[in-house]
């Protein structure tokens, strides 16, 4: 089996928009789409514009076997076992789809919508008008022909179109929102070489495995622009379904991307900082049509920028460092004032989601709930913080920061710890008790020498006791427990955030062959089923959408940690 597998991975291109997938279509079945990946997950069309049709010269419906590469498509075409032709495409300069074909005719056959149209402007070109996605295709052709098409019903035209043919035709489609922009119109050749080059030089390695190489593309391939609400070049969790940048998602990204390119890492943070209410909240999402501040998510930025100085020390520059350490100072501040009565009462998470373990079972009674993973991160915010102030030779503010990290950490094993493990708690329910069988219980082991010895080893006997750890990787759900669902989003699947996260902690606690043992299941796990949003942790099955940024930025840098190790011991 191929990783690179289009029915699970979509074909697109660094800090673009446009997007080719396969997708559910009207009939039920799957087909290729042409895409505009803008405007956020939760619009039916999810950027859906024209589905591909692939025909004979006899107008006959072909079916298609694709190819997927990181710079270009290929689709060979057949009647029943008969190949008829092929068609290629790749994407170039802005938002230019290119394609080139033989042997067939190639439609894109718009959705529809309520007031879509083609036309043909005063100076000879065709375009066709997807009203409700608000863009405007606009076709040419170097050999062969192009034409529009559509059916006018007095405001508008039904059976939208725009088909391809010849012998051969060789040609693109610039997607646009306003006037078509002018600029040089490249070879399909010329425009393949140019996005294998631009791949290549951004990863900038000789030779990489197919998963290597599939999570490497992954982060690349889905970055769209700095546009509209987006202040930065933001990585998507996907341009499958999951079409926004959220804010936690960003802090796995960055880790992922710093060893390629410091300064998209840099921006996957701001993305999220530049939208940062003044009471220090974060939205729960960003994309380019906006923000939404429904939820937001745990504070786990202090850990990730302390990850990624500790590895990489100089991937930040001092203007950056200052700009993340004050963001981080009202982000401390927003959960501190804002989410707890006092300062002898541990933060609450509102919601699930605002946890990032969306439905996970100490949710089960809804919230407001306590739980030790959200101080263990306001911590290491305090504690990056204080580490930046001291790297700008302010001691004062650094101790103060300090104080801050001692005094919640003190507050968690007061309140939380129960001599075996820490619990979750509701405040205004007190007597109930919540599940403890949650991946979520171990996080305080991030805080290394400043938990106390005796917790530190209680909670790595636990995790070794319990069954976490399966053959895949570490379950966010205990596997015996009555809460476990195979395929229960965080109440069992493996995902690539936790994974890291206990990853980090083991080794902070100096279980460093556990640590590796883990993170090595974890690669397998992707290199076996690809880089899915989660995974069966009793199977290791890829679940739910099938190409995912933070999985492959876990996945790079599990390898990055590996490899080092075995320099190391050589």
């Amino acid at each position: 089996m191929t990783l690179f597998d289009f029915d699970r991975v979509p074909f697109s291109r660094h800090q673009r928009f446009t997007t080719l997938s396969t997708e559910s279509g009207q009939d039920g079945e799957q087909h290729c789409y042409l895409r505009y990946v803008a405007g956020g997950d939760e619009r039916p069309s999810l950027g859906r514009l024209c589905k591909l049709v692939f025909l004979s010269e006899e107008g006959t419906v072909l079916i298609p076997r694709f190819t997927l590469s990181p710079h270009r498509l290929d689709v060979e075409l057949f009647s029943n076992t008969q190949k008829q032709g092929d068609v290629s495409l790749c994407i170039g300069k802005g938002e230019l789809l290119h394609l080139k074909g033989r042997g067939v005719t190639l439609k894109f056959a718009l959705e529809g919508s309520r007031y879509d149209y083609a036309f043909q402007h005063p100076n000879g070109d065709q375009c066709i008008v997807a009203a409700g996605e608000n863009l405007r295709l606009t076709p040419f052709t170097t050999v062969g022909n192009a034409v529009v098409e559509g059916n006018w019903r007095q405001d508008h035209a039904d059976n939208v179109a725009l088909t391809f043919s010849g012998e051969q035709f060789e040609g693109g489609i610039i997607l646009h929102r306003r006037l078509c922009p002018e600029f040089a119109r490249p070879s399909f050749e010329e425009a393949q070489t140019a996005s294998r080059q631009a791949f290549f030089n951004w990863h900038g390695k000789q030779d990489q495995s197919e998963a290597e190489q599939l999570a490497t593309y992954l982060l690349w391939a889905n970055t769209v622009p700095a546009e509209g609400a987006l202040t930065h070049p933001s990585t998507y969790m996907s341009k499958n379904h999951m079409i926004n940048i959220w804010s936690w998602d960003n802090a796995f990204s960055a880790i992922g991307l710093v060893a390629i390119d410091p300064d998209l890492a840099f921006s996957q943070f701001a993305a999220i900082f530049d939208w940062q209410d003044d009471s220090g909240l974060l939205p729960d999402f960003v994309h380019d049509a906006g923000a939404s501040f429904a939820f937001t998510k745990p504070p786990v930025h202090g850990w990730a920028i302390l990850h990624i100085l500790e590895a990489y020390r100089d991937c930040f520059n001092s203007d950056q460092l200052v700009y993340l350490r004050d963001k981080m100072e009202k982000q401390l501040s927003y959960w501190l004032t804002h989410t707890r009565a006092n300062e002898q009462e541990l933060p609450n998470y509102f919601h699930g989601n605002d946890s990032g373990w969306d439905n996970a079972s100490f949710f089960d009674h809804g919230g407001p709930v306590v739980g030790p993973d959200l101080p263990t991160f306001l911590c290491l915010t305090a504690n990056c913080i204080a580490q930046l102030y001291r790297k700008a030779e302010e001691p004062h503010m650094a101790n103060k920061f300090d104080q801050v990290s001692t005094q919640l950490r003190n507050l968690m094993i007061k309140q939380l710890w129960n001599g075996k493990c820490f619990v979750f708690r509701k405040p205004a329910q007190p007597d109930l008790i919540l599940p403890d069988t949650s991946l979520a219980q171990f996080m305080p082991l991030l805080l290394g020498s400043d938990l106390p010895r005796e917790i530190a080893d209680k909670l790595v006997e636990r995790f070794n006791a319990k069954g976490f750890l399966t053959e895949w990787g570490p379950a966010t759900e205990n596997p015996q427990s009555a809460y476990y669902e195979a395929d229960g989003y965080w109440r069992g699947p493996i995902w690539a955030p936790t994974t890291l996260l206990i990853f980090d902690g083991l080794c902070q606690q100096g279980e460093i062959r556990l640590a590796h043992e883990l993170a090595k299941r974890f690669m397998k796990t992707c290199e076996a089923s690809g880089m899915a949003e989660n995974f069966d942790a009793l199977t290791g099955t890829g679940l739910r959408d099938q190409a995912f940024a933070w999985t492959s930025a876990v996945y790079l840098r599990f390898q990055n940690v590996l490899s080092k190790a075995q320099l190391t011991s050589a």
